[in-house]
């Protein structure tokens, strides 16, 4: 988030649990980092490693077992349990990676904070092409030349080789990034309900389901159809209905009156789980971040974006002021496009995520293969 581990602690017994969200059973540590981070509002949880016992309110949670991870919201009020582990949550950090290779997106998951847990929280591989509401409605190069492969050679290898649950089971959320083809088929492109059911029963069924994913994050450029302010959120009214345990997020850029708009009274920030900014380098947090704090989302919800593109390179020097100041006017987090530009990008995550949780944050872990 990072995480912010405390040993030997849960919320204490005689606390009055106002702020107690959900109990999870059977599970480990870094399943429940992902469960908190699917929900905005779940600031802290803790993990019993061994059975234990609380009295007071806490009582009507029943005991608790080894593998039972307990949410809460709020300021946490701790006690003493050696059974238990707390974690809370800090900074969000995300990157967008279009990998080279299969062993760079594997090292997403060995960079981490002082305690142990993941640096990256969230890796949206970049990207699946939405070309045709033809099954396979994705398709590999924007379908140029056309293919029925759904998806660029280096994305399918990492989704083949079971890596996304590599990082999954490290703690870190991973989602698929969709952008638009140069079609006429887009995220804002639907005028319909039954073709936008459609291309959500797909994503559905032929790529979250199979793949294991997290959710889908929306990038909504590059269409040749006509916009329409009401097809987003529809599509993403649709999504929540159809994958509801499923996070949606979106790149977050020139996207103003989308988010005034409404389908059947549903808006797309409040369909939203988070947002990434990404009219990289002109500006601070509020001056790009605060509109969407007006339009259903809150500050917790969103995150300033970087880019490691080359294109870049004289604003890099700004990342790591820019990445405090971020989390000092209390939003989320931060993101970094274009992970895949190495060694660049490792410095400026270590920029980023140093600002956001302090200096000597972001760590190599030397036993990860």
């Amino acid at each position: 988030m990072g995480w912010n581990r405390k040993s030997n602690v849960a919320q204490y017994g005689q606390a009055s649990w106002d702020n107690f969200v959900s109990k999870t059973t059977n599970t480990t540590a870094e399943e429940a980092m992902r469960i908190a981070f699917a929900n905005p509002n779940i600031t802290f949880f803790f993990f019993c490693r061994e059975y234990m016992v609380l009295d007071g309110p806490a009582a009507q949670y029943g005991s608790f077992d080894p593998g039972d991870a307990v949410f809460f919201t709020g300021t946490p009020w701790y006690g003493s349990a050696p059974q238990c582990d707390a974690y809370e949550k800090t900074a969000i950090s995300t990157v967008y990676i279009s990998p080279t290779n299969n062993q760079q997106f594997h090292d997403i998951g060995c960079y981490v904070l002082p305690d142990g847990t993941p640096a990256i929280d969230v890796a949206c591989i970049f990207a699946g092409n939405y070309a045709t509401n033809t099954i396979p409605m994705l398709r590999a190069n924007n379908n140029n030349p056309p293919t029925q492969n759904p998806f660029n050679p280096n994305i399918q290898n990492v989704l083949s080789a079971e890596l996304v649950k590599a990082l999954q089971d490290k703690g870190i959320t991973v989602l698929l990034t969709i952008m638009n083809a140069h079609t006429q088929t887009g995220w804002s492109q639907f005028t319909d309900q039954s073709t936008a059911q459609a291309f959500v029963n797909y994503l559905n069924t032929d790529v979250i389901t199979p793949y294991g994913l997290d959710g889908i994050d929306i990038d909504d450029e590059y269409s040749n159809g006509s916009a329409n302010d009401t097809s987003l959120p529809m599509v993403t009214t649709l999504m929540k209905q159809t994958m509801p345990t499923k996070l949606i997020t979106k790149a977050l850029w020139d996207d103003w009156s989308v988010f005034q708009s409404n389908w059947n009274g549903n808006t797309l920030g409040a369909n939203l789980d988070y947002g990434w900014e990404m009219s990289y380098y002109s500006g601070d947090a509020n001056s790009r971040l605060s509109f969407y704090t007006g339009c259903g989302m809150n500050k917790n919800q969103l995150c300033l974006g970087f880019s490691a593109e080359n294109r870049f390179s004289g604003q890099w020097n700004t990342v790591g002021p820019q990445a405090s100041k971020t989390i000092s006017e209390g939003y989320a987090g931060g993101m970094m496009f274009a992970y895949e530009n190495q060694p660049e990008s490792i410095t400026l995550m270590q920029a980023m995520v140093d600002g956001m949780n302090g200096s000597g944050s972001w760590n190599k872990d030397s036993n990860c293969k």
